[in-house]
């Protein structure tokens, strides 16, 4: 890391967003001179900065540490979604599997938990970061593995027609996941906001992944470019269209936020821990329509 080119960064994102290095310095907590001597490579921002001023610089931390801003990177996932009612799950399978050039992987049972900071100045679910840290476990007959991912929507994210959302995801030893909960919740004292289960069906090609999560109130088909060398909209609007769907069709949001949409209309619990033995609202009447 070197402290010259951070520097840089920090300075050429601060303009690019006309934030002034005192505004800047009040959304950390800090003086104006220490904007000022991290901008010129005098001084290393302290690490436990890091996080909160990639977020507020709209870069990732990965950008922000080595000096190299790339907003169409690895970690900038590309998606988008369309939601249907639970009676759809065979329908939506079985044309998936008749598409040639998708490869079916299998199906697999996932756990997440989505943690937040207990330092109520790095909010992950603030209207400023909005993002969320979360711990997944998925499970097939022959495969098991967990992850770690943190993933924020980007600025004005609702007025894109395709959700770009930057994405880290890193992967860990199965049998280490207790452990890793643990020293989540007793030592770094983070808060369990949610927890939710899902089946999920995997179809893919060297462009795209087309997943069919299984929630307990509703399915979501989601169409995520995986191409490192194709415009990822472009990647993503041919598989829209190619289902038969048009942008209208999608849904922007969350699977909570939509979770708690439905359990509010319905007048049902709100569960934080959201599970297939639980009573559960019903999104109701959106039927998959195949294409012959």
């Amino acid at each position: 890391m070197e402290q010259a080119r951070i520097g840089k960064v920090i300075a050429k994102r601060r303009k690019e967003l006309k934030m002034t290095q005192e505004e800047l310095a009040n959304k950390l907590f800090v003086t104006n001179k220490t904007i000022s001597r991290w901008e010129n490579g005098n001084y290393m921002p302290d690490l436990s900065l890091i996080v909160s001023l990639s977020n507020i610089l709209n870069i990732s931390t990965y950008e922000l540490l080595t000096g190299e801003i790339n907003l169409n990177n690895s970690n900038i996932e590309t998606e988008t979604r369309v939601l249907f009612s639970l009676s759809e799950e065979d329908k939506i399978i079985n044309y998936l599997k008749g598409i040639n050039d998708l490869s079916y992987k299998g199906k697999f049972y996932e756990k997440t938990s989505q943690y937040n900071h207990p330092d109520k100045s790095i909010d992950f679910y603030s209207k400023e970061i909005d993002a969320r840290f979360r711990v997944r476990i998925s499970e097939s007959e022959s495969n098991k593995k967990c992850m770690i991912s943190y993933k924020r929507r980007k600025e004005n994210f609702l007025k894109e027609d395709i959700n770009n959302e930057e994405e880290v995801e890193v992967n860990i030893d199965y049998k280490d996941y207790d452990n890793l909960i643990y020293i989540l919740e007793n030592v770094l004292k983070m808060n369990l906001v949610e927890s939710y289960e899902r089946y999920r069906y995997v179809f893919y090609n060297e462009d795209i992944e087309i997943d069919v999560d299984i929630y307990p109130f509703m399915i979501a088909i989601e169409i995520e470019n995986k191409s490192n060398n194709k415009d990822p909209r472009m990647v993503v609007m041919y598989y829209l269209e190619k289902l038969g769907f048009t942008l209208k069709d999608t849904y922007k949001l969350s699977w909570d936020d939509k979770y708690e949409e439905l359990c509010n209309k319905q007048n049902i619990e709100v569960y934080k821990i959201v599970t297939f033995d639980k009573k559960m609202p019903e999104f109701k009447d959106k039927l998959f329509k195949m294409i012959i």
